[in-house]
């Protein structure tokens, strides 16, 4: 998959000056380090990934104006051989976002990642259709999510994690150069409400989704480690 096939689309490479666009293509550097870093530490395979042209506006508490910027998105696809998990990383942060910013999302979307694959191959308490809310996979930390320090081995990535997201993805410098340098050029946005930012998902098409086994493997060994912590507590 290529992370930045849809700037090929001449449509949107139009709205985007080639200063911008040349800055997100030398700085997918720093994504392709963000996804190789979070691949070591969990040692796992990172889920395809691709470069979102439009910055993804929605209504959050973490407001960037009057709508807050998701910045990446966890995102189940359907297909006809069933469901595709794909990460999507907004133009913005690739362009604006500091090294450190960029692997703290990248990670933070992997374990968004981890959990749906957790629920979507057991399909745990889901009902005949599945309704899928993209902003679990936004910024407000989710209490379903594994926590960092047991899926990564890195220290520091897992410091930075926590630095992070601590309350919730907070990263002032950003907003403030996206609202400047994205938003206030009339570069492309998308308006997302709860309605459009869910996803409906099949039951049937479920049952004929396949997932990476290590995942699955490594979710069963995550799990082992919450609950032996959760007795000891």
């Amino acid at each position: 998959m290529n992370p930045l096939e849809r700037f090929e689309n001449p449509e949107i490479k139009g709205r985007i000056p080639p200063s911008m666009l040349g800055k997100i293509v030398e700085r997918m550097k720093y994504v392709n380090r963000g996804v190789k870093r979070a691949e070591v530490a969990a040692n796992l395979k990172y889920p395809p990934f691709y470069i979102e042209p439009f910055l993804p506006l929605a209504s959050t508490k973490f407001e960037l104006g009057k709508y807050g910027a998701l910045y990446a998105r966890t995102i189940p696809s359907l297909t006809a051989s069933g469901v595709k998990i794909l990460v999507q990383i907004s133009a913005p942060l690739v362009a604006l976002g500091l090294p450190g910013t960029v692997n703290a999302v990248i990670a933070h979307e992997f374990l968004h990642y981890l959990d749906f694959v957790r629920r979507f191959s057991r399909m745990d308490g889901l009902a005949e259709d599945v309704s899928t809310s993209l902003f679990e996979s936004s910024y407000a930390d989710a209490d379903h999510i594994f926590p960092s320090r047991i899926v990564f081995k890195d220290r520091a990535l897992v410091r930075l994690l926590e630095k992070k997201f601590r309350t919730g993805f907070v990263d002032k410098r950003l907003n403030k150069k996206t609202e400047e340098q994205w938003i206030g050029k009339g570069l492309p946005t998308i308006r997302i409400t709860p309605e459009t930012n869910t996803t409906r998902i099949p039951i049937s098409l479920l049952m004929k989704s396949t997932f990476d086994p290590m995942v699955t493997m490594k979710i069963e060994d995550l799990e082992r480690i919450t609950i032996g912590r959760a007795q000891k507590d």
